[in-house]
Parts: structure tokens; C-alpha cells; sequence
């Protein structure tokens, strides 16, 4: 052992390498904690969801926050729009800012979302839904969308005014639905609210005749082929007797009637009906919470046989199969099909008839009204899965078109062939 300048004792070879051998293990420890440390933070995660449905914004945002607050690292950005919803979510879809979660319609859709959508046909939560209820998501054998909720559409009408004007039994024809519009009028009632000015409300107007043609999608097909012609639909063609009816006895100004306003002119008695479906009764209830509300079924043409009640789950949330983000919105979808959470948000704050098995549906007049006709076996599905993309915008503006006189009958009904037929050969 020699000594060092400072007049102690050198440390040996064998010391001085032990010393180092210890201090690069201290460094490697130290070095593998950091980056355990780092590796084990949860990565911060932005899903981008848009969809349409504004009437359940508010719920949308709150499930997002309430998302955020059981996922910390995982914040929802939602978009939600009505007007030109595809033409947008076509854009974001072909750029670098698509969404990691969309909503759109089911059936046709899926083949037009086809190459945009995750397949969950796999998925275990996916065993959770009702098989009944995954028609409108299903493509060749595969799953391609989360059906939501089931909701339905028809006349909304206000149970307490029907009384006052001595209807005692509904209107099945619409020569039936013409004589209850004069009893109503009759004690001073206007009878039809018609927002109008909401060119997708007559999607949902124009599904209910078409439905009483039967064979939806073979009616569908044939069109497709060219083998069939609108004009040579009788039951699709009563739309223009539907119409002129609820002119004939609606509101003023109807072109310039929004959902907001339409639904406001129910809820207040200032009419007796309109046609809309179960997302309009929590805004209607929100301005009248004790107005009783039931569903008519829309006439289809004479046959009363034909009136019905529009029911489906035909509203889906998609997962962006390219999201960088994939397996955190698997992870949301789970939460939403199988968490507590989740089902509250689709049945108690959106008031939705769920479509996940054993949860029991909203105790709400229209909820209830579409069981009582799904019981009854007194339904349509929404035909208008079956269109081809972007059709019901052209269908909106001609109706509009014509309902403010600005087009014919025959001129809407040549128009409604030539933009099904370019959209088919597109």
C-alpha cells in the first residue's frame, strides 16, 4: 500500500476497480429508473370525435369531461354539426385531420365508410349488443359500427289538444288525417308544425311513404338498375298529398321554421303535431315538462294498414381504422358499451332506448310509445339506409323547392331520378 501526496494511504488496483464497478452500477440503476419512470407515465391522448345530433350536445360534453375524469390522459374533442355534415366529415376523412371517432347512418353507409371504418366484429364488448339491433352496422358478415341507441320518428302529437277537438281515434289514411286536421282548426287548433326550413326533415317524411312501398331494399336495387322510376312508386309518390296537407293546415312562414321553433310550437300548444322523432321530446320537455306527447303513424296513402312508426338503430359511432389513436378509442368504445358511466350517458342523460343487452330503456313517453308499436309489430326500419350517400340533400332542397312553389310535382320527381341515378354511377 503506498501513500498518496496527501499523506494517506493509495487506494489499490483491485479498490480503485471495485469502486468504479459499483459507481457504473449505481448509474445504470439510476439511469433504468428514469427511464421507468418515463416509460410509465401514461401517454396524454386527444381523441377527435365528430358527429351530427345537435340536440344532444350538452350530453356529449359532459361524457366527454366525465371520460377525462375516469381516463386522465385522455381528453375528447367533440365536434358536432347538422348542415353538410358528410361534405365535411368526407373532407377530414381525406386530410390530415380526420377524426378518431365519427357518427354516420348504417346500411348503405357502411359500404361508403367502408375503407374508413375498424372492424369490430371481433371486439368481445361487441357481444354486449343486441343482435337484432346490428343489422344497420353490418357489411358482408362484418361489424363496422357501434348502433348506439334505437330511435324512432313519426307525428308527434300533443295528447291533451287531440281530446279537446274530440279525436278519439287516430287517423290511419290520409283522408282520415285530413278530417282530424278540420276538427282540430274547427276549435281554433292549428294542426301541423312544420320546421321546414330544416332541409333533413324531409328525409324522414319522405322514408315514411316510401316504406309503405315494401321490399326496401329490393325497391332500392331496382332504382339502382335503372329498372324502376319514382314516379312509377304510388305509395312513395303520396309525398306531394302528405305535403300539401301540412301547408294546407300548418303553421305560417314554414320555410322559415327551424327544429328549434318547430319543436317550441308543440311544446307550447301553439299546434298539435309535428313530424319529428324521440330526440325532439327532451327539448320539448325542457320548455313544458307536463305536456303528454304519443305518437301518430304517419298515413301512407288509403291503406291503413300502411301507417306506421319508423324504428331502427340506425345511428352508429365508427372508430377511424387509420387513427393513430386506434387503441384508445377502442378503449372509449368499451367504456361507453360496458361502463356505468357509459350506459348513463346513452339512457339517462340522452334519454336513448339502448341497444346493449339487459339495461332497461328510459322510462319517457316516446320511449315508451316506440316499445308499445315495436310490440305490436306496427313499424318500418329507416329506409333511407338504403339511399345513396348525399341523396337526402338533393331530396331536401327539391321538397323545399316545392313546397315554396319554386318546382313542380313532375319537375321534383325528374329531378329525384336524375340525382339518384348520378349518385348510383358516380
Amino acid at each position: 500500500m503506498e501513500k498518496n501526496c496527501f499523506g494517506g494511504d493509495e487506494l489499490s488496483r483491485e479498490e480503485i476497480k471495485v469502486k468504479k464497478s459499483i459507481g457504473i452500477l449505481l448509474c445504470v440503476a439510476l439511469l433504468s429508473v428514469f427511464i421507468s419512470g418515463v416509460q410509465g407515465a401514461p401517454k396524454k391522448v386527444t381523441l377527435r370525435l365528430m358527429q351530427f345530433k345537435p340536440e344532444i350536445t350538452d350530453q356529449v360534453h359532459a361524457m366527454a369531461k366525465q371520460y377525462n375524469k375516469e381516463n386522465p390522459n385522455v381528453i375528447i374533442e367533440a365536434e358536432i354539426l347538422q348542415a353538410d355534415y358528410e361534405a365535411v366529415l368526407s373532407t377530414k376523412l381525406n386530410s390530415r385531420n380526420a377524426p378518431d371517432i365519427f357518427m354516420t347512418n348504417g346500411y348503405f353507409y357502411n359500404q361508403v365508410y367502408l375503407d374508413y371504418s375498424y372492424d369490430l366484429t371481433n371486439e368481445d364488448y361487441i357481444k354486449e349488443i343486441d343482435p337484432s339491433t346490428l343489422e344497420a352496422a353490418t357489411w358482408n358478415g362484418k361489424i363496422y359500427g357501434f348502433p348506439f341507441l334505437v330511435e324512432s320518428y313519426a307525428f308527434i302529437y300533443n295528447q291533451e289538444l287531440f281530446a279537446k277537438a274530440g279525436i278519439t281515434e287516430l287517423p290511419k289514411t290520409l283522408t282520415q288525417l285530413e278530417a282530424a286536421c278540420r276538427k282540430l282548426q274547427a276549435k281554433g287548433i292549428t294542426p301541423f308544425g312544420n320546421g321546414y326550413r330544416e332541409g333533413w326533415v324531409f328525409k324522414h317524411i319522405f322514408s315514411h311513404l316510401m316504406a309503405g312501398e315494401g321490399n326496401f331494399r329490393e325497391t332500392a336495387e331496382r332504382l339502382n338498375r335503372g329498372e324502376s322510376t319514382f314516379g312509377a312508386l304510388p305509395s312513395a309518390m303520396r309525398i306531394f298529398d302528405l305535403l300539401d296537407l301540412t301547408l294546407k293546415y300548418g303553421n305560417s312562414r314554414p320555410l322559415e321554421t327551424d327544429f328549434t321553433q318547430q319543436i317550441m310550437l308543440l311544446a307550447t300548444g301553439e299546434v298539435a303535431m309535428i313530424h319529428q322523432g324521440s330526440w325532439a321530446e327532451e327539448g320539448i320537455r325542457k320548455i313544458n315538462p307536463q305536456i303528454k306527447l304519443a305518437y301518430l303513424p304517419a298515413p301512407v296513402g288509403e291503406d291503413p294498414d300502411k301507417a306506421r312508426v319508423m324504428v331502427d338503430a340506425n345511428i352508429l359511432y365508427r372508430l377511424n381504422k387509420d387513427s393513430k389513436n386506434l387503441n384508445e378509442a377502442r378503449k372509449w368504445l368499451e367504456w361507453l358499451i360496458t361502463s356505468d358511466s357509459g350506459r348513463k350517458f346513452i339512457v339517462e342523460e340522452c334519454k336513448f332506448i339502448p341497444t346493449i343487452k339487459g339495461i332497461r330503456p328510459p322510462d319517457v313517453q316516446l320511449a315508451n310509445e316506440t316499445i308499445s308499436y315495436m310490440e305490436k309489430s306496427q313499424t318500418y326500419p329507416w329506409v333511407q339506409g338504403y339511399w345513396p350517400a348525399g341523396w337526402e340533400t338533393h331530396l331536401g332542397n327539391l321538397l323545399q323547392d316545392y313546397c315554396g312553389g319554386a318546382r313542380t310535382k313532375q319537375q321534383v320527381i325528374a329531378e329525384l331520378d336524375r340525382t339518384w341515378s348520378a349518385l348510383v354511377n358516380y
